[in-house]
């Protein structure tokens, strides 16, 4: 697991592996603090990779489907 965020972040840009990194830190801080909060963010997190699954498999579909009608 580690070794493919290294790859991700190796392959991303700098400034996006910065502000990914930042934003981690500040959401660990937070989840610290407020143990609570870390119910409502994977919660959100769950709810936001399912769409983003799902609609990568709808546009992948479509994508096929109008190639396959030419």
């Amino acid at each position: 697991m580690q070794e493919r965020l290294s790859n991700m972040a190796y392959a991303a840009r700098p400034v996006v592996s910065t502000v990914a990194a930042v934003l981690l830190i500040i959401l660990g801080v937070l989840i610290v603090v407020y143990p609570g909060l870390l119910v409502w963010l994977v919660g959100i997190a769950l709810v936001l990779a399912g769409v983003a699954l799902l609609t990568a498999g709808l546009t992948a579909g479509l994508t096929a489907a109008s190639q396959a009608g030419r």
